[in-house]
């Protein structure tokens, strides 16, 4: 239920044009949504727009010297678009990373269990009986950080944790989601930090799972959500790598979101 196709382009227009491509129903998706003509291009060819910026409170409390950039820009960026700029409030934000964990590793530790090597993906080569089998198929099939991921939501899905911690974390989920619907009743779109910091060097969180899972602080809100939101390259850490400013919006409010991304996006390239 987390899942989220994207696309990477070198410009916002390069994104709407391969949006327009991609999006719509398949009756064989019973996620995608019927009856929703799409127009991103379309949607960037209009006026700009007049916007209510938002810049969520709560969020900043996990701000670090790289997102405080962002945090700056952000405001930089809303104002040279001449938008108007309200802080609003998300209180429930702290709760967004370890709800989302809880869904998305019980949803892993039930949507991996069909990989036990009868019919899908890789079987161990040396076994026993079929017990043995589907041991050793799992046990050499995945890497250490999946197999952590499926015991941990295996647990959070046992009989007297189920409600403690899978049910818990839905209806943070259904609070996270009521709270960003009533921002949007105040603003057009949120402006705030994409990661709170640069690429880090490969392997360097691989002995703290959290801190790993920390750097999806302000992206892991978005998707418990079911926002759209883009990410655009905005300033630098002090290493010089890229950080981004993330613009989210509204349930179906994609070409919206686009758009507010074009005009930040040429606000950012006048130096903004």
């Amino acid at each position: 239920s987390l899942d989220q196709a994207g696309v990477f382009a070198g410009c916002v227009a390069d994104a709407a044009l391969l949006m327009d491509v991609i999006a719509g129903h398949d009756k064989k998706d019973a996620t995608s949504i019927p009856g929703r003509s799409y127009g991103f291009a379309a949607a960037l060819r209009e006026a700009p727009q007049k916007l209510r910026i938002g810049l969520p409170r709560e969020y900043r409390k996990f701000s670090t010297p790289a997102a405080d950039r962002i945090w700056a820009k952000a405001e930089a960026v809303a104002k040279a678009m001449g938008a108007d700029i309200v802080e609003v409030s998300l209180p429930s934000a702290k709760y967004s990373l370890p709800a989302y964990y809880i869904v998305a590793l019980s949803e892993a530790s039930s949507n991996l269990a069909r990989y036990d090597g009868v019919r899908y993906g890789f079987r161990a080569e040396n076994y026993g009986d079929i017990a043995d089998m589907y041991q050793k198929t799992r046990a050499q099939g995945f890497g250490a950080e999946v197999k952590r991921r499926i015991l941990l939501g295996t647990f959070s899905l046992s009989a007297g944790y189920y409600d403690a911690y899978y049910l818990k974390a839905q209806k943070a989920r259904t609070k996270i989601a009521g709270e960003f619907a009533a921002a949007f009743e105040r603003v057009d779109a949120l402006f705030m930090p994409t990661a709170p910091t640069g690429a880090f060097a490969l392997g360097s969180h691989s002995a703290d799972p959290v801190q790993m899972y920390l750097e999806d602080i302000f992206t892991v809100p978005i998707n418990l959500a079911g926002l759209p939101a883009v990410s655009l390259p905005a300033a630098q850490d002090e290493r010089g790598m890229p950080l981004g400013l993330q613009i989210v919006g509204a349930q179906l409010s994609d070409e919206r979101v686009l758009a507010a991304a074009a005009q930040a996006e040429r606000v950012l390239a006048e130096g903004a």
